[in-house]
């Protein structure tokens, strides 16, 4: 209730004067309502209510109706009697600057007491537009209530913040540049753009290899050819200090190995085995501690964040914390950097740190920061213009996930939800809007599907992406109000880039769950099938459920047997290709694949943390295209980490500390409402992958579970 209406009842209720010519109102004499508050009401719009005279008499009365107050009228005048029944009167506030206004409404009937009526409205600014591109304005439509944006003219010179796009103007709405030119003229070098650097070109290109013994070189003015591998460098299995496998003149053969032979590898923990009189000799391994950490050694991340999202930047980590609170760039950098507004739900995209629900304003708007300096490169809040179903009386919508289609597209999922009566009836919706490397909206589709129409919390477990651009997406109920556990039965989508849809299948037992995709194959937490990327039907299965997998070197990785073992399968064949058992008698999913620049040349790993009998906690590596083993080096972590990301010479990693959810590895998000620390641990000749799909998380280009 506004102060002036409130104090125009206060003085009424206690006026006890009465002229003594007039009579009390008579019972059958009633107004409704008996007070008028039009709320809230933008200046320069009209809220229009009415006030109705009820006469429960037989006769006419005669009287004045007066309206009193700035700001308050009415279209269709006062009326000087009241009929038997109802008389109505439409009155109208119409503010004309910002503040509160009161006025009355008084019924003055013959021979009786006025009825006097308080009237009340808060005069409110008009919403500040902003346009959702740099070649659009935007101002405030009075007849709708709403923004309404209009293209600028075409030709309009415009701010891109995209150094790979130059000479930008405006066209139909949009800004669009020529690209840069970045070709070097060599064919030894891959030239990309960056976004925020500019031209890059990385030396050397790789060449593909035709066995272990003819390998790729690129030749400067010439590009790839093939070369002998140095004579000696082994080429196979055998590995011994009296006979092993090794390139002599681009052939593999087996020879006695000289002393210096290397004859097995320590990985990044221990040194290469070489061979002294024909005896293997190693080095002593060393223990690997972590070169930097957040939040230790107190586990809580500090006394304010609840950190847990992990996400490896260009220059270095990005930890991004629960809920909207904001991330920290390099965070394990000299000079860490806190960004100045709140975030959530972050991802690595071209370059840049784009992060949804930032700043946590209305429009659920997603922003894209340069990772250096924290500073707004961009930002989108455009979702209700685009998805009608997202705006009305009560709805509320924010990010659900993000992923990068390619490097103009980056998919925003969003989801919606109804309050009514200050009551969410755990109902959902969802939509997808589709963005440029500007921020602009290329599209939007609203997700129409039957599942939403059951009020039985459904959310989005699993996303993904492939590398045409296909999207994929899981949706299962969820138990109770919070989505950090799932029920079963999960429906999978799959959509193309253009957002049509492809194909819909729903798994009867399936608990919701991450999604793996790559080489043509999808992959589902929780489920023993491997299915088509065109069709959604299972084509493969292993010989039990697997955990949160990865992709790399034609090969599927799943976790078995509470991690005690690995399963390899052949993404070509769709067959099992190996199984490896670990070290550890206990394990966690998180499996990470990485290069490694091993002394047999480059190979692809999968890394697995493992706890064996006497509590030490494992890094084991495991190659991916044989499932042997690599290396297994201990680590000094308290705990065994909940996720994972690759950095050069290194792995990131989250360690929990849960006391709010203990036992909560399959919550979504993982560790819900808890404060986790953040580690760096050093793994010499170890790198990311580029893979399709390097990590239990998806990788940097896809969300983490990080909280809700």
């Amino acid at each position: 209730m506004r102060g002036g209406l409130a104090l125009a009842l206060v003085l009424f209720a206690g006026c006890t004067c009465r002229n003594p010519q007039l009579e009390p109102v008579p019972s059958f004499v009633r107004v409704d309502p008996t007070q008028l508050d039009f709320g809230r009401v933008f200046v320069g719009q009209a809220a229009v209510h009415s006030v109705e005279l009820i006469n429960g008499g037989r006769a006419t009365l005669e009287g004045q109706w007066t309206l009193t107050g700035p700001g308050f009228t009415t279209d269709d005048g006062v009326p000087s009697r009241a009929a038997p029944g109802s008389t109505s009167i439409t009155l109208i506030c119409a503010p004309d600057h910002v503040g509160l206004f009161d006025g009355t409404l008084r019924i003055a009937l013959a021979g009786f007491e006025p009825i006097d009526v308080p009237l009340a409205c808060e005069g409110i600014p008009v919403p500040e537009c902003v346009p959702t591109g740099s070649c659009r304005t935007s101002s405030w439509d009075l007849a709708a209530g709403r923004c309404v944006e209009s293209p600028v003219m075409d030709g309009v010179g415009c701010e891109l913040g995209d150094v790979c796009l130059l000479d930008a103007t405006c066209r139909a709405g949009r800004c669009e540049g020529r690209a840069r030119g970045c070709d070097d003229a060599d064919p030894c070098t891959s030239d990309t753009c960056d976004p925020v650097l500019g031209c890059q070109h990385s030396f050397p290109a790789r060449c593909p290899d035709e066995g272990p013994c003819r390998v790729g070189q690129c030749v400067p003015g010439q590009g790839c050819a093939l070369v002998d591998a140095a004579d000696g460098t082994p080429c196979g299995q055998l590995r011994t200090c009296t006979l092993a496998d090794v390139c002599i003149a681009g052939a593999c053969v087996q020879r006695d190995p000289p002393d210096g032979f290397v004859c097995s590898t320590g990985g990044p923990c221990e040194g290469d085995g070489r061979c002294v009189n024909d005896a293997c000799v190693t080095g002593p391994k060393s223990t690997l501690s972590p070169r930097w950490s957040l939040g230790e050694p107190e586990p809580d991340g500090g006394p304010t964040f609840m950190w847990s999202d992990l996400l490896a930047g260009r220059d270095g980590l990005t930890t991004s914390s629960y809920f909207f609170t904001p991330p920290r760039l390099q965070a394990d950098g000299p000079m860490p950097i806190d960004l100045s507004t709140n975030a959530r739900r972050c991802i690595s995209w071209l370059g840049w740190l784009v992060c949804g629900d930032a700043p946590a304003i209305a429009n659920a708007p997603v922003s894209a920061f340069d990772p250096r300096t924290g500073a707004l490169v961009w930002t989108w809040n455009g979702t209700p213009s685009l998805i009608a179903e997202f705006v009305g009386p009560g709805v509320e919508f924010f990010t659900a996930r993000l992923a990068e289609i390619s490097e103009n597209e980056l998919l925003v999922l969003y989801e919606s939800r109804t309050i009514t009566n200050g009551v969410d009836p755990r109902c959902r919706t969802f939509g997808m809007v589709v963005l440029d490397r500007q921020g602009q909206a290329l599209r939007s589709k609203f997700i129409n599907d039957p599942i939403f129409q059951t009020c039985d919390h459904p959310h989005s477990y699993g996303v993904a992406t492939d590398a045409q651009g296909n999207v994929y997406l899981a949706f299962t109920p969820s138990a109770g109000d919070n989505p950090a556990t799932s029920l079963t039965g999960t429906t999978i989508f799959s959509f193309t880039p253009a957002l049509q849809q492809r194909w819909r299948v729903f798994a009867t037992g399936l608990k919701g769950g991450e999604l793996s995709v790559g080489d043509g194959l999808l992959f589902t937490e929780h489920s023993d099938e491997a299915r088509s990327t065109q069709t959604g039907l299972a084509i493969a299965s292993m010989a039990a459920p697997f955990g949160l997998g990865v992709i790399g070197a034609g090969t599927f990785v799943g976790t078995q047997s509470n991690v005690q073992q690995l399963a390899g399968l052949s993404t070509a064949t769709q067959q099992p290709r190996w199984r490896a058992p670990l070290i550890g008698t206990t394990g966690r999913t998180p499996l990470t694949v990485a290069q490694w620049a091993s002394p047999w040349g480059p190979r692809e790993l999968v890394l697995a943390f493992t706890r064996d009998g006497a509590g030490r906690v494992l890094i084991e590596g495991t190659e991916l295209l044989t499932g042997a083993s690599a290396f297994s080096c201990e680590a000094t972590l308290r705990e065994l980490p909940t996720m994972t990301a690759m950095i050069d010479g290194g792995i990131g990693v989250v360690l929990p500390y849960d006391p709010m959810a203990p036992g909560c590895d399959d919550c979504d998000p993982r560790y819900a409402r808890t404060r986790n620390s953040f580690s760096v641990v050093p793994l010499p000749g170890l790198s990311p992958s580029t893979s399709p799909w390097t990590t239990a998380w998806g990788d940097g280009r896809h969300t983490h579970h990080e909280g809700h």
